[in-house]
């Protein structure tokens, strides 16, 4: 006898209707170029990332050997003096002269005591201490502490990925870390120098980095025996697409002034080594930015970040050329190639010699050339959107330790135009867990002198976007 089939009824039909239906309407959107929400379960979420300098990062294991090696060596201030073997032990390890908790810069405070400003270390009781010498394990403990506590804080708020500047290794943000997230820094990746101060990336799901690599040409000062931080490239997706993101951080000392001629007439008075620092770090900076642009132009058909210590007060800088700023001294437009600087020693400062000069950074990335070479900056943000932006504050005897203006969030045009207006708002965390400034004197373990900065990177519900 025939098999007779079975009958469906509706209750039972309705899984299936739904099943043609999303296969159709993933085929009909397919089609369309159209993301289909339902493919990826979170695609459509908000991603909270961070940058953040976290102070010389190293984990106990690499601060003892650190300790040792100073100790061993009666604690010099200038590597290059150094005996041979004062050499091969202290090469890749912080410079002696850190961490020692004096005001800095050094001119901000007066003494004569204990050789004051040319030592390295120096007694809990000195008048130009502004917070606990780091040194003595127990308080770089405290430190350890305050920077895992913040991390936690991070955590509990969303963030799932960080972007950090000045660690060691990956040893040393894992001592950090809370359960379930995953580091990877520019010491671990192949053609890096062993340097104190690398870059990283940590992350924890849902966030997947990926396609991680080092932007080594942005460690190249022009000089052999002083290699910079390189960058770290990683790939993270956002709203259900990737992004390309470099972490920096760039050549310090340079924050305001004209990257090709940084000096000014009133600068005729500074002792000469202040003015040759001045020279010199400008230069150096200004040689890292052929780099830093090729990066970006790289990009310009992709959406990208760029996020990081800058170094540099780019907020305070022109977005572009206009009728009534020139970046380029020289009459040539920021879209022409900026051309490869070459520098030399002259004296105590760096000589640079360039085919092209100009005055800023940021105009010579928002050029525009190739197209899609475009960026946004991320501001600092008010909670109620009136009356001053927030700023890190660490408050000392003297004033503000932090350094404010110069960690910053940059993203792409692309990126911008798919993600709501809020993604150009940026949190600064300030230490204290109410939020409030740390108040900071000679027995504190300074966590950083800089705070984590937040973005939230919410992609447009318009599929079309």
């Amino acid at each position: 006898m025939a098999a007779i089939a079975p009958v469906l009824r509706p209750a039972a039909l309705r899984p299936l209707t739904r099943l043609a239906t999303s296969c159709v309407l993933r085929l009909l959107l397919g089609a369309a170029g159209v993301a289909w929400a339902g493919a990826a379960p979170g695609a459509m979420e908000p991603l909270r990332v961070a940058t953040w300098n976290v102070g010389w990062l190293m984990d106990a294991t690499t601060h003892g050997r650190w300790v040792e090696a100073c100790r061993r060596h009666g604690w010099p201030t200038n590597p290059a003096a150094s005996t041979p073997a004062a050499h091969a032990d202290l090469v890749g390890l912080p410079y002696c002269d850190v961490h020692n908790g004096m005001v800095f810069p050094r001119e901000r405070c007066t003494s004569e005591h204990d050789d004051w400003p040319r030592a390295a270390r120096y007694p809990v009781t000195h008048r130009c201490r502004d917070s606990a010498d780091l040194a003595d394990p127990a308080a770089y403990a405290r430190k350890i502490d305050a920077l895992r506590a913040m991390f936690v804080r991070l955590d509990a708020t969303g963030v799932r990925v960080v972007a950090l500047q000045e660690v060691f290794d990956a040893a040393a943000v894992r001592a950090i870390l809370p359960p379930h997230w995953s580091v990877t820094t520019t010491r671990e990746l192949a053609g890096t120098p062993a340097i104190a101060q690398h870059v990283a990336v940590a992350w924890r799901e849902p966030a997947v980095v990926r396609d991680v690599r080092a932007v080594t040409t942005l460690a190249a000062s022009g000089f052999a025996n002083r290699p910079l931080r390189p960058g770290l490239a990683f790939t993270v997706r956002v709203g259900g697409k990737p992004v390309r993101a470099l972490v920096v951080h760039l050549k310090a000392g340079c924050r305001s002034r004209d990257l090709d001629i940084p000096t000014t007439p009133r600068d005729a008075t500074l002792a000469p080594a202040r003015y040759d620092a001045i020279v010199t770090d400008c230069a150096i900076l200004r040689y890292q930015l052929p780099a830093l642009e090729a990066w970006v132009d790289a990009q310009a058909a992709r959406d990208f970040a760029v996020l990081g210590d800058f170094n540099r007060l780019l907020l305070r800088e022109p977005v572009a050329d206009s009728a009534t700023y020139r970046t380029r001294l020289d009459g040539t437009a920021a879209s022409a190639p900026l051309g490869t600087c070459t520098i030399a020693r002259d004296g105590g400062k760096a000589l640079l010699r360039c085919p092209t000069r100009t005055r800023a950074l940021f105009p010579e990335l928002n050029d525009g050339e190739p197209p899609g070479a475009v960026l946004w900056r991320a501001r600092p943000r008010s909670a109620t959107g009136q009356g001053k932006a927030p700023r890190c504050t660490l408050a000392g005897a003297r004033g503000n330790l932090a350094h404010n203006g110069i960690d910053h969030v940059l993203i792409s045009a692309s990126l911008k135009a798919r993600l709501t207006a809020t993604a150009l708002d940026l949190d600064i965390v300030n230490y204290d867990a109410a939020g409030a400034a740390l108040e900071v004197d000679a027995a504190t373990a300074l966590p950083s002198d800089h705070c984590p900065h937040v973005v939230t990177w919410t992609p447009r519900q318009d599929p079309t976007r």
